[in-house]
C-alpha cells in the first residue's frame, strides 16, 4: 500500500486514556507529509530531467549515425569518381591511338585534365573526410563530457536524496 502525503495528513488515531498528545501527533504527521511531498516533487523533477537527457542522447546517437553514413557515402563517392576518371582516361587513350597525331595530342590533354580534376576532387574529398573525422572526435568528446556531467549531477542528486 502506497502512502501519500494526503494519507499522512488525514490519518486519525483513536484517543485513549493517557494516550499521545493529539497536537504533537498532528504536528508530526504534517511535517512527515510535507517532507514526503517535497521528496515526491524532487523525484518527479529528476525523472523529467533524466527523460530530457535521454532524448538528447538519442538525438546525438542519430546524429552520429547520420555522420557515419555521410562519411561512408563520401568515401564511396570518392572511389567511384576515381574509378570513373580512370575509365575515362583509359577510353581516351584507346580512342586516341586510332586517330591521327593531332587527335592523339588533344586526347592526351583531355585525359590529363580529367585526371587532374579527379585528383583535385579526390583531394577535396580527403579534406572533407578528415574534417568529418575531426568533427566526429569532437562530437564524441563533447557527448562524453556531457554524459559525465549529467552522471555527476545524478550522483550528486542521489547522494543528496539518500543522505
Amino acid at each position: 500500500m502506497k502512502i501519500t502525503p494526503i494519507d499522512i495528513q488525514q490519518q486519525q488515531f483513536s484517543v485513549k486514556f493517557r494516550g499521545y498528545d493529539i497536537q504533537e501527533v498532528d504536528s508530526f504527521l504534517e511535517a512527515v507529509a510535507n517532507d514526503l511531498e517535497e521528496k515526491i516533487k524532487k523525484i518527479e523533477q529528476l525523472s523529467a530531467a533524466l527523460e530530457t537527457k535521454e532524448e538528447r542522447i538519442w538525438e546525438y546517437q542519430n546524429l552520429e549515425k547520420t555522420l557515419k553514413k555521410t562519411l561512408m557515402i563520401a568515401q564511396a563517392t570518392s572511389e567511384e569518381v576515381k574509378k570513373n576518371a580512370e575509365r575515362a582516361a583509359q577510353d581516351l587513350r584507346e580512342n586516341s591511338q586510332r586517330e591521327a597525331e593531332l587527335t592523339i595530342s588533344r586526347a592526351k590533354q583531355a585525359a590529363a585534365k580529367i585526371i587532374e580534376d579527379a585528383n583535385t576532387q579526390a583531394a577535396r574529398f580527403e579534406v572533407e573526410l578528415n574534417d568529418l573525422r575531426r568533427k566526429k572526435v569532437v562530437f564524441a568528446q563533447e557527448l562524453k563530457a556531457l554524459l559525465e556531467t549529467h552522471l555527476k549531477l545524478l550522483e550528486t542528486s542521489t547522494k543528496k536524496t539518500s543522505g
